[in-house]
């Protein structure tokens, strides 16, 4: 591997920072401060949401859809973590929130018959927390309702998994439940900052999870990592970059740290406890990624992610930031979110409220919102920017407006501030 050296990596990343103009962005309200700093995956946000008839979700269910399973099941509660989650629960726990699960998915099943299954996803929480015979009759539920032999079925995988003596025999399950593209939540190679983070695992395991799964003949995994983490350094993110690229890893999630209130590690930046990257730091370490990568022969997906094949780094991605509002996203568990019928929505986030109503029959919808034309173009208008951007002609077609017409005042500012290009013809 003729990577570029930390020296190049840094000179050429901090050269590409001047583009940046902060001060102009922040005088614009177009860059929050750190603690602010969180990149909403819905739109619209939860604030938002209110009441919904959960029946209303089943009255335009598109012709393909993704599935969305949440494992809320983790060994540690790791301090950058906002996601519903239960820490080292009974055994008699989680084999109720399975029969949980199994019960929810009776609740649509009508609906979705004969819907070709693009994706499924199984994130947590930690999905790999789940005993071999647990994942077993996971998957003998999922696959009695859904044929998900065309489909891209992506699981999370912790690399302490490989602590416990029947990895292996996990593994296997997966790839016979129809498993065939693995994300392994790595952040970051450096042993100090995984323990504050909590992590639960060290580099090591890391090797040894890479290695497990190499020798299993998985060939679609991508890992997850970090900047901005926690007394993280431009030389400690450089390293941990470098050292999974030695690894011979071919896909990668790489996205800064991002802030909720009610994390740990947000009070962690409050009260100072430890050094985080400022703004300008950031956007360096994203720069020096960017230009490794690059030079390695990876291309750049939707915003986060890289990859050196030639196909896209994943269905799910493409299809999330790139469908238009055409597809749906059905999720099942606590704290899933979904879109349906043009309807956003959330189910519960407290796992006792989401056992309470499935248990009771009903579908365990917290909050939602139907979606008006406005919000259709807003939605389309964020979710392309961070993937392969906006075909004017395409959105004008779609909605029956062009789209200056609707944002001109919004994009003129963003152009003046070298965050997107716009081109006609």
């Amino acid at each position: 591997m003729n990577a570029p050296s930390y020296s190049e990596a840094l000179e050429i990343a901090i050269d590409r920072s001047y583009d940046i103009n902060l001060d102009m962005l922040r005088s614009r309200n177009l860059h929050l401060d750190t603690y602010n700093d969180y990149l909403v995956g819905t739109y619209p946000p939860l604030k938002a949401m209110g009441e919904l008839n959960s029946e209303q979700l089943l009255t335009q269910v598109a012709s393909s859809i993704d599935l969305y399973f949440h494992i809320p099941f983790c060994h540690q509660y790791c301090t950058f973590c906002h996601f519903a989650k239960e820490i080292n629960p009974s055994s008699e726990r989680v084999e109720r929130y399975l029969a949980a699960l199994n019960k929810e998915m009776s609740w649509s099943e009508a609906a979705l018959d004969g819907r070709a299954i693009e994706t499924a996803f199984f994130g947590g929480g930690t999905p790999s927390y789940l005993a071999n015979h647990q994942l077993k009759s996971l998957f003998d539920m999922i696959n009695k309702r859904f044929d998900l032999s065309k489909s891209e079925v992506s699981f999370e995988l912790h690399p302490s998994l490989v602590k416990h003596a029947d990895a292996a025999d996990r593994v296997s399950t997966l790839l016979r439940g129809g498993v065939n593209r693995f994300v392994l939540g790595v952040q970051t190679l450096d042993q100090n900052i995984l323990r504050i983070l909590n992590r639960g695992h060290g580099a090591e395991e890391v090797t040894q999870t890479v290695k497990l799964l190499n020798e299993m003949g998985v060939e679609n995994l991508s890992l997850d990592l970090m900047y901005g983490l926690p007394e993280q350094t431009l030389r400690s993110w450089y390293d941990s970059l470098i050292g999974l690229l030695d690894m011979g890893i071919e896909k990668f999630n790489i996205f800064p740290l991002m802030f909720k209130s009610t994390d740990p590690i947000a009070g962690q930046l409050a009260r100072g406890r430890y050094q985080f990257a400022p703004a300008k730091e950031r956007i360096i370490m994203h720069f020096m990624a960017e230009h490794i990568l690059t030079r390695l022969g990876y291309r750049h997906g939707p915003i986060f992610y890289w990859t050196k094949r030639p196909q896209p780094h994943s269905v799910q991605q493409r299809r999330k930031y790139d469908s238009w509002n055409d597809n749906n996203l059905v999720p099942f568990g606590v704290g899933g979110f979904g879109y349906m019928s043009q309807c956003q929505f959330y189910n519960e986030a407290d796992l006792d409220r989401y056992l309470a109503k499935v248990e009771a029959g009903e579908k365990p919808v917290w909050k939602g919102v139907e979606l008006s034309q406005d919000d259709l173009m807003r939605r389309t208008l964020m979710f392309a920017l961070r993937s392969s951007g906006v075909l004017l002609s395409r959105f004008e077609r779609e909605f029956g407006v062009p789209l200056e017409q609707c944002f001109g005042r919004e994009l003129e500012i963003l152009r003046e501030a070298g965050l997107v290009c716009i081109v006609s013809g």
